[in-house]
């Protein structure tokens, strides 16, 4: 009987001291940057970035109609990516991704939609899409250039550009 009571005491003591444990650790998490570095390395980097012909002007006038949002898993075929995304605008405004492109520092141009194999792609107000490099069968939210090597590298800048061939947007790879 004595040792059941010690027994029992040692469980209600983990008990607790796990319970006190976990309580730091999801306090620590939330209030601190911790969260944030983690989660953002493990992702990708992600940066903000500018349209080239609007760098100088404040960012408050910049109004892009598509960001490139991130690219991630850089130099990996397996992982690689680059998020375009829609910054808020009227609901029920689409903007089609017919003839928008993406290239790299070397020219190498990528057509969104003949590349990935989808007829049409219209990408909806705080929508988002991601484009892999790799091989898969595309749909409305990832799209698959089908490449048989990675094609970003660290420091370079990837350029979206419109249907018109003005860019649009560019973000540097870090």
């Amino acid at each position: 009987m004595n040792q059941a009571k010690k027994l029992l005491f040692y469980v209600v003591l983990n008990i607790i001291v796990s319970a006190v444990t976990i309580l730091c650790v999801l306090y620590l998490w939330e209030t601190t940057r911790l969260k944030n570095l983690l989660i953002d390395r493990s992702v990708g980097p992600a940066e903000v970035s500018q349209p080239a012909s609007a760098q100088d002007q404040p960012e408050e006038t910049v109004n892009l109609l598509i960001e490139i949002g991130e690219v991630g898993g850089v130099n990996n075929l397996a992982t690689e990516y680059v998020r375009l995304i829609r910054p808020a605008s009227d609901t029920g405004d689409t903007i089609s991704l017919q003839n928008w492109r993406i290239k790299d520092e070397n020219n190498h141009n990528y057509s969104i939609l003949d590349q990935s194999g989808l007829a049409s792609l219209e990408l909806h107000s705080q929508g988002a899409v991601n484009i892999y490099s790799k091989a898969g069968n595309s749909n409305p939210i990832e799209l698959y250039l089908g490449l048989s090597d990675p094609i970003w590298q660290p420091g370079e800048t990837v350029t979206l550009i419109d249907p018109d061939g003005e860019v649009h947007d560019t973000y540097m790879i870090p």
